[in-house]
């Protein structure tokens, strides 16, 4: 091969590979078309304005969990007892009575006369009475309440409070176990009220010791007052139970007259107050009575409602009250 034409073929590869060049470099200068493979794994966008940063168990870094799924991990909030018990309340402006029938559970015949009466009624079953399980549901199934009338000690030796009655001078244990029992006779009650206590509700150690287990599962605590000198309230007050005191015993007369009288007693307190708490029991007259007088609430402007509605009403107050006393106490002088 001539020389010439050795220098023209060096030229023409010269050229090619030149030409190979230039067009890798071209193609490596372009975005690349598939993701980098890296040691480090991806990670995928996320927008910081739905993200909570949550820090380690350790200590010593963050976890970011978007907000949709911080629900997910908080704890779920449980109303108390008697709350998730309570009856549906219908709210109003309207002057509210409560109406409480204590001593239940011995007649069976009160029990299905209660079913068929319109309510809202709080009804206070003895925990010692037999089938309570039927008669509690009967009357629950029917819109009414409901209550562990527990039974304790009274003044003097006549009245007796019943089977499991919580007594001045029992062993600790033993007015452990009572307390247990009567709370465990049925289920889907929203506190409880005396029964008899004239003597107990007066002792502030054991009252306190109620007041404890009502605390715990989420029960409010209605004060019969079946002694003046009572200290319930301040017992539930002081450990946080939610709580409210009988106004009017409707029929300590088992007469008509005598029971109308005592339901426009309640009438002229829910006026002034804004609502009233009467107890009554299940006599035949009482019932009857209160058949009656249900039927004139419209006409005169009053409202009937369960105990649960009243004690929730005065826990928003107590709370609002609470609020307001703490910004107070925060605000700077002047403010």
């Amino acid at each position: 091969m001539s020389k010439r034409l050795k220098k023209l073929v060096i030229g023409v590869y010269s050229l090619v590979i030149i030409l190979i060049g230039m067009g890798l470099y071209s193609v490596l200068e372009q975005e690349p078309t598939t993701p980098l493979l890296t040691n480090e794994a991806s990670e995928p966008e996320l927008d910081p304005d739905v993200l909570a940063v949550l820090s380690d168990m350790d200590g010593d870094g963050e976890v970011t969990v978007p907000i949709k799924d911080l629900e997910k991990l908080l704890p779920e909030k449980v109303d108390p007892a008697w709350r998730q018990y309570a009856v549906a309340w219908q709210e109003t402006t309207l002057p509210r009575i409560a109406i409480v029938i204590d001593d239940l559970g011995l007649s069976y015949q009160a029990t299905e006369d209660l079913a068929e009466m319109t309510g809202p009624y709080t009804l206070a079953y003895l925990p010692y009475a037999e089938q309570l399980a039927y008669q509690t549901g009967r009357v629950r199934a029917a819109g009414h309440e409901l209550m562990v009338h527990l039974p304790m000690q009274p003044k003097g030796d006549v009245a007796d409070p019943g089977t499991n009655a919580l007594l001045q001078g029992l062993a600790p244990e033993e007015f452990e176990r009572r307390l247990n029992w009567n709370l465990s006779r049925f289920d889907g009650f929203v506190g409880v009220n005396n029964h008899m206590g004239s003597l107990l509700t007066e002792d502030a150690g054991h009252m306190v010791q109620i007041m404890a287990h009502l605390k715990a599962d989420g029960w409010l605590f209605l004060d019969s007052l079946t002694s003046p000198k009572s200290v319930g309230i301040s017992a539930a007050r002081a450990l946080g139970v939610p709580t409210i005191a009988r106004d009017v015993f409707l029929d300590n007369v088992q007469q008509r007259d005598a029971i109308e009288v005592q339901l426009r007693k309640a009438e002229r307190i829910a006026r002034v107050r804004g609502y009233a708490i009467a107890i009554g029991h299940p006599y035949p007259v009482t019932l009857e009575t209160l058949k009656d007088w249900q039927k004139t609430l419209a006409a005169k402007g009053i409202a009937l409602v369960p105990v649960s509605q009243l004690v929730g009403a005065l826990e928003a107050k107590r709370q609002h009250a609470v609020v307001m006393n703490g910004d107070a106490t925060h605000s700077r002088p002047g403010e």
